[in-house]
């Protein structure tokens, strides 16, 4: 068996991508979740800072616009049953973070 595609840095999920699915350690969790490539219809990146409900709250309370940019994004992983998991990261630009997640799009629409 080949050796998986590992994706580990301080702040994101550890992700490791294997040949027919993968495999996702939230920061906050002990234990690694399996997704089959088949079972899962979408992978996105949610940042709420971008939600118009967000937007407001920055306007009406100075607190919102010092801590904003701390604020994570979510990684969303939908599955094809319409059920979902949210993991937190950084929402700092990492390029290894977007090509493994590129990789996985990827293999999730073939």
């Amino acid at each position: 068996m080949k050796e998986p595609i590992v994706f580990e840095e301080k702040g994101y999920p550890i992700i490791k991508v294997y040949k027919d699915y993968f495999e996702i350690k939230a920061i906050d969790y002990w234990e690694f979740r399996t997704f089959n490539y088949s079972e899962v219809k979408s992978i996105e990146i949610i940042d709420s800072r971008k939600k118009w409900y967000f937007q407001l709250y920055q306007i009406l309370f100075f607190n919102a616009r010092i801590f904003a940019k701390d604020e994570p994004v979510l990684l969303r992983i939908t599955r094809k049953n319409d059920g979902f998991r949210d993991y937190s990261a950084k929402n700092e630009h990492n390029s290894n973070f977007n090509s493994i997640l590129k990789e996985l799009k990827k293999r999730i629409s073939n």
